[in-house]
């Protein structure tokens, strides 16, 4: 008798510690401060390239910098979200988020009209065009025109990429398009004579031209095409509360002047000022 009450006891105790351990993990997962609400963030998954500066790239260390990752690292903690970064090639970035693998892309995203039938944006962040990056000593490009017989180069699969091919096949098919999975290296390309012009967003073109120094021009004053650049979400109810919270934060950064302050220190342009309607 004496044994069965020693183990019934020993159950009983083992029982009790059990459940005051659950006890003690239950409240450090419901309760991560004094008010009993979870001080744990929630994750925002974003897609890019990683290679378009001066908007995103990766430093030697792999942390992305640039003028979209401050953008949404202001949006993100404004919201209580942390950010979960994923690098792919360009072309196979909006693939990612229509299989729900990311929940927006951060690229200098094009807000175009082929894109806004089939996803939501939240509001603008940056507003420019698309230029022609020439060598410095060109004369004979200065319109889209003028392409005809040149080898251009763009990043495949993007908003430029589908501008031209779309422009070569009404006008004749004969620009010679010519496209990277990579840009970093296609600016040397137009000057060592490799290409005759390389198609990007004008803030983008400044702001290498400058950066690396070397011997390339914009064709011209004029966008070839203007665009307002904004994040991509999958169209889903779901998405439509925390959109509308995204985008308030943007337009928050915009009227007190944060944007302009961001677009001075990454951009060779100013990136805030809308397009007129």
């Amino acid at each position: 008798m004496k044994l069965k009450k020693i183990l019934s006891l020993l159950f009983i105790l083992c029982i009790s510690i059990l459940l005051a351990a659950c006890g003690d993990d239950s409240e450090k997962t419901s309760a991560g401060n004094k008010d009993g609400v979870s001080t744990d963030k929630k994750v925002l998954r974003v897609g890019s390239s990683g290679i378009y500066p001066p908007f995103i790239s990766v430093d030697d260390k792999g942390v992305p910098q640039g003028y979209d990752v401050e953008v949404l690292e202001l949006v993100t903690e404004s919201l209580g979200y942390e950010i979960e970064w994923t690098f792919a090639e360009f072309s196979g970035i909006f693939g990612m988020l229509d299989a729900g693998n990311i929940d927006t892309v951060s690229n200098l995203i094009a807000a175009t009209e082929e894109r806004r039938a089939k996803y939501d944006f939240s509001s603008p962040y940056a507003y420019s065009g698309a230029s022609l990056v020439v060598p410095e000593d060109n004369t004979d490009i200065n319109s889209i025109e003028d392409l005809k017989g040149k080898k251009v180069g763009v990043l495949l699969g993007n908003n430029l990429h589908q501008f031209l091919e779309k422009w070569n096949e009404e006008n004749g098919k004969e620009i010679i398009i010519t496209p990277y999975q990579d840009v970093s290296g296609t600016y040397n390309e137009v000057a060592l004579g490799r290409l005759d012009a390389f198609i990007d967003v004008k803030i983008t073109a400044a702001s290498r031209i400058k950066d690396e120094g070397l011997p390339l021009k914009l064709y011209g004053e004029d966008y070839l095409i203007d665009f307002d650049y904004a994040f991509p979400f999958v169209r889903s109810e779901e998405n439509k509360e925390f959109l509308a919270d995204f985008s308030a934060e943007i337009e928050k950064l915009q009227e007190d002047g944060t944007l302009k302050k961001l677009s001075d220190k990454w951009s060779a342009i100013d990136v805030t000022i809308p397009h007129e309607k």
